[in-house]
């Protein structure tokens, strides 16, 4: 029990650590709760693409670029490889399309060419390659019954301009929520810093010359000495952990004790469905 008492003892003269990172705690959190702002509405973001075209910019050609360029980010660059690789690598580009000569023609004749893709293979890229996907997907089902170059457009773009609805509703009070979220992500740093510090404290006292001398010379085995040090240690970390989380009840309230989840309904009408019902 010396080990245990001689432990708290030299927390207590470090309390004043644990006080100020809590103190720190509540008023960062605080602070960030109170600015925050909970959205649960869906936002598409726009890749940033890189178009080549070496065909006339004519007929299902322009349509193409004009789909993509109304559906993304158009970067101008330099259209060198060495540039767009730079691009590519740097993340300027996410995404770059080489529209390849007579696609057009080739198109219309049933031949299905296809576009040199390079991307950076991130969820930027991804998103563009969907965009892509979904044009070419559409177009090619028209195609099949569609000789005529203008009611084929007409029809396509008719079946993409069907937008996406996503609708989620939640019986959470997604505020409170939100504040959990800043509260633990804050306490998180906060416990972290209170563990590392004072223990390193702790053990670098015990770790003292004297003291190490007096545990060496004493009736208690070193094994019995560490065990005894290791629970303390334990149950410091418990004690901190509790304390964070009374506050949380405290500072957050009924949120911590709710037991209902998101229900998230997703309505979609996408060109891929329309396409499938054709």
């Amino acid at each position: 029990m010396t080990v245990f008492k001689t432990f708290w003892k030299i927390l207590n003269k470090n309390k004043i650590t644990v006080i100020i990172y809590t103190i720190m705690l509540l008023i960062f959190g605080a602070s960030n709760m109170q600015t925050s702002e909970n959205s649960m509405n869906f936002v598409a973001s726009k890749p940033d693409v890189l178009i080549v075209n070496l065909d006339e910019e004519k007929g299902i050609t322009k349509d193409l670029i004009k789909y993509i360029t109304n559906n993304s980010n158009i970067i101008d660059i330099e259209k060198t490889q060495e540039k767009i690789n730079d691009a590519l690598f740097y993340r300027d580009i996410n995404y770059c399309i080489y529209i390849p000569k007579n696609y057009n023609k080739d198109f219309m004749e049933g031949k299905n060419p296809e576009l040199e893709i390079k991307s950076t293979k991130d969820y930027q890229a991804s998103y563009a390659e969907m965009l892509i996907s979904r044009y070419i997907k559409v177009a090619n089902i028209y195609q099949e019954s569609i000789q005529d170059e203008e009611e084929l457009i007409e029809k396509i773009n008719e079946t993409l301009s069907k937008e996406t609805e996503v609708e989620v509703t939640s019986k959470l009070d997604t505020n409170s929520l939100s504040k959990a979220t800043f509260y633990y992500n804050f306490a998180s740093y906060s416990i972290f810093a209170c563990l590392l510090l004072i223990i390193s404290l702790i053990l670098s006292s015990f770790n003292n010359e004297k003291i190490r001398k007096r545990i060496v010379v004493s009736s208690t085995n070193y094994k019995k000495h560490n065990r005894i040090l290791l629970l303390s240690n334990c149950c410091y970390s418990m004690v901190l952990w509790l304390i964070y989380v009374i506050i949380s009840f405290v500072i957050i309230g009924d949120i911590m004790t709710t037991t209902s989840r998101i229900n998230i309904y997703y309505k979609f009408l996408s060109a891929n469905n329309l396409c499938n019902n054709y």
